[in-house]
């Protein structure tokens, strides 16, 4: 459930409708949000400084 909720606010969900529920939209933009943080974080680990 938390990861779930955490996918959606990536995205800029904000449960305004106070129901709960993600949207498919926000969970795949939640879902692309955090790969390009991880790729960030893998090409930072991977340099030399």
């Amino acid at each position: 459930y938390w990861a779930y909720i955490n996918l959606g606010k990536l995205a800029g969900w904000h449960d305004s409708k106070r129901n709960g529920r993600v949207g498919w939209e926000r969970l795949w933009e939640g879902w692309f949000m955090l790969q390009t943080i991880l790729e960030g974080y893998l090409l930072a680990q991977s340099l030399d400084l």
